[in-house]
């Protein structure tokens, strides 16, 4: 709903105001039948109007952009569900999601790795240069120059 106008409210005020234009202008559709058939409270209202009608139009537009608002607020709010899984499981080590692959493959590469893990790249990396050190893997090359990491 667009706010109301308070030169269109005046014009009305002027022109109409004795029929209670204004009033309906405003939706205020009894004082508006009030006026059209007492002539603006005998043009007393109507003179009273001439006063009071900017603060009307204000009243008005601050009642209905507070409803705006409300609406958009309503229909803004989002209903946001975290499901962790650290607070359900407990967080696999890198060291151990890196041994049950090799379970199933003895040799690996770091794509294999980060594919098949919830590792990422850099954290898989330290991950085998530990294991590496503790003698749990070896590094090896194949013949296409692809590096690999052996577990057997």
């Amino acid at each position: 709903m667009k706010n109301k106008s308070k030169g269109v409210a005046y014009f009305l005020w002027l022109f109409l105001g004795l029929l209670g234009f204004h009033k309906f202008y405003l939706e205020k559709h009894l004082m508006g039948i009030i006026y059209f058939f007492t002539a603006g409270l005998l043009g007393v209202g109507w003179f009273i109007d001439l006063f009071t009608l900017g603060n009307q139009v204000d009243a008005y537009n601050a009642l209905h952009q507070d409803s705006k608002q409300q609406q958009s607020q309503q229909q803004s709010q989002n209903i946001v569900v975290n499901v962790g899984t650290d607070s359900v499981l407990p967080k696999t080590s890198a060291e151990k999601q890196i041994r049950q692959l090799t379970e199933e493959n003895p040799q690996l590469s770091l794509r294999d790795i980060v594919a098949k893990t919830s590792l990422e790249s850099e954290e898989a990396e330290k991950a085998l240069e530990r294991m590496a050190a503790k003698g749990m893997i070896r590094e090896i090359v194949d013949p296409s120059g692809k590096k690999l990491y052996d577990a057997s």
